[in-house]
């Protein structure tokens, strides 16, 4: 489904793809020449076409962002998926686990200091 919550016919085009998860092509075309999202297939006139893999991986890369994580958060792991390694795949997502339980820990920690402030208002 696309952000408008209309079936999508894969292949996609770049266009296509930004559009399904909600960004801009050129951010497309930056995380594709940081190898973070892969383009499988090109059309006869050498355009790039995308995957459900693709949109997935870059619906991830933009949950994360929005979460707080840097893209040198989650490049390990996306590069370890490229090469199909899977230790490298465990330990990265370790790290990104490790990453997302302390930016929950600071987020609790804010959520209680609000609470003070709150009672203080």
């Amino acid at each position: 489904m696309d952000a408008d919550g209309q079936a999508l016919e894969f292949p996609l085009t770049i266009s296509q793809l930004a559009k399904a998860a909600q960004t801009t092509v050129h951010t497309v075309r930056n995380y594709v020449l940081e190898n973070l999202v892969l383009c499988p297939e090109h059309s006869a006139g050498g355009f790039g076409l995308y995957n459900q893999c693709a949109l997935n991986r870059l619906r991830f890369i933009r949950a994360a962002r929005a979460a707080g994580l840097l893209i040198l958060d989650i490049k390990p792991l996306l590069y370890a998926i490229n090469e199909g390694d899977q230790q490298a795949c465990e330990a990265a997502m370790r790290e990104l686990q490790t990453k997302i339980d302390e930016r929950q820990a600071y987020l609790q920690a804010l959520d209680s200091q609000l609470s003070e402030l709150r009672q203080l208002a």
